[in-house]
């Protein structure tokens, strides 16, 4: 009885680390949180019938890495990254039990583990991802992963348990140094996937930040070009108010409403789309719609927000830059290249609405894109902004009709 307790309550809680684990690597919508405690359950109770029926050490890694694997499905993220994050959470357990359970007992093949053993395992699980956590914290859900390297090694960590029960290992100090070994390696696996992040991170910010500095040139042209024609039509101030003096004198009215026509028109920077007063939002808007229109047939936009928006100009970026360029780049794929931007700010909201004419068939389901191309195009995109939607505590909405891919996003400000 005693036995049954120990093996479901440390099941149960390397249930909860495997799933603190999880995420460090992963996001979670709200809407998938049924699927996520499922498989969880799911976990649990398989791993313990395994333990206490079979109890057979190969069942127990087979059933552990896929139920791992099958856990990873629940989130976002690439195949890779998911086959990553299963290796290392399973190389993680697996140190663990090496170094309690050869530390603590003379483990054979036939025997059975210590209730101390096991609770020193969980102990050490809870270590290793406190740990993990001080490490990682800040690069959180992050999707890029250094695959090849680091499952060669954790493959190798595996393969090598696999051999060590096949071959019924009994040299303890030898089993305990490989432990140790094991824990060393994914530690050290844990600081190096947050320097690359890191080193990731920063070339990403970088490379927005070569893009607003882009940006912002555009738009000191676009203010110098406006400057120009102020100066020019101060010049001819005084031509044309004498012109306009002698059609009044002669009352032709019509050539009066022309010439000031004619004068607002003059007066127009085609460059200058759009002017709200916020100028991270107009140098933004005018460089992206300017790039619209050199490449689309149709651009439809209105913005209608205040001058004092309290968004960064990175957020902005992040936001409109990825779904205006993923629009354009799909509008010009089709035959109608026609796109719409549609900005306004409400009660501390501010609400954008963009679309575009779309030629392939996509798939969405709960606002996230089912496609064969989900990493290129509208998925990394899409992605990108998600994350920086869920920092404003937003929502973001997709869909897709009559070859039309729509993108709503909503932030509180």
């Amino acid at each position: 009885m005693f036995a049954l307790i120990t093996t479901l309550s440390t099941n149960l809680l390397r249930t909860y680390i495997i799933y603190r684990f999880m995420r460090l690597f992963f996001w979670t919508d709200m809407e998938e949180k049924k699927k996520e405690r499922a498989c969880y359950v799911l976990f649990f109770i398989l791993t313990a019938v395994v333990h206490l029926i079979f109890y057979s050490p190969g069942m127990s890694v087979i059933t552990n890495i896929v139920l791992i694997f099958l856990i990873t499905v629940c989130y976002e993220g690439a195949l890779k990254k998911k086959i990553f994050v299963t290796l290392l959470v399973y190389g993680t357990n697996m140190g663990c039990d090496l170094v309690s359970v050869h530390l603590l007992t003379d483990y054979s093949i036939t025997g059975k583990v210590g209730e101390c053993a096991a609770y020193i395992t969980v102990l050490l699980l809870l270590i290793c991802d406190v740990i993990s956590e001080k490490i990682l914290i800040k690069n959180k859900g992050e999707d890029k992963t250094p695959h090849g390297m680091i499952l060669a090694v954790i493959s190798a960590l595996c393969l090598a348990e696999l051999l060590i029960v096949e071959k019924e290992l009994k040299n303890r100090i030898l089993l305990v140094l490989f432990g140790c070994c094991v824990l060393a390696v994914v530690l050290l696996i844990f600081y190096l996937y947050d320097v690359l992040i890191s080193a990731y991170k920063k070339l990403e910010e970088q490379s927005l930040m070569e893009k607003q500095m882009l940006i912002y040139s555009h738009q000191l042209d676009v203010l110098m070009q406006s400057e120009e024609k102020v100066k020019a039509l101060r010049h001819d101030m005084k031509n044309h108010l004498g012109e306009l003096a002698l059609m009044a004198g002669n009352q032709n009215n019509e050539e009066i409403r022309k010439y000031i026509q004619d004068m607002g028109e003059y007066m127009q920077n085609q460059s200058e789309l759009v002017s709200c007063g916020n100028k991270n939002l107009d140098s933004l808007l005018n460089y992206l719609l300017g790039q619209a229109k050199k490449k689309l047939n149709h651009v439809e936009y209105e913005v209608r927000v205040p001058s004092d928006l309290c968004i960064s100009a990175f957020d902005l970026n992040v936001i409109l830059g990825n779904l205006t360029e993923n629009a354009i780049e799909a509008a010009e794929q089709t035959k109608d290249k026609w796109m719409s931007v549609d900005i306004y700010y409400e009660k501390g909201m501010l609400s954008m609405e963009i679309k575009n004419s779309f030629q392939h068939e996509l798939a969405v389901e709960k606002n996230k894109l089912l496609s064969t191309k989900e990493e290129k195009g509208h998925g990394i995109g899409l992605a990108n902004v998600r994350k920086m939607v869920e920092k404003y505590q937003g929502f973001m909405d997709v869909s897709n009709t009559n070859q039309i891919f729509i993108v709503k996003v909503m932030l509180y400000l």
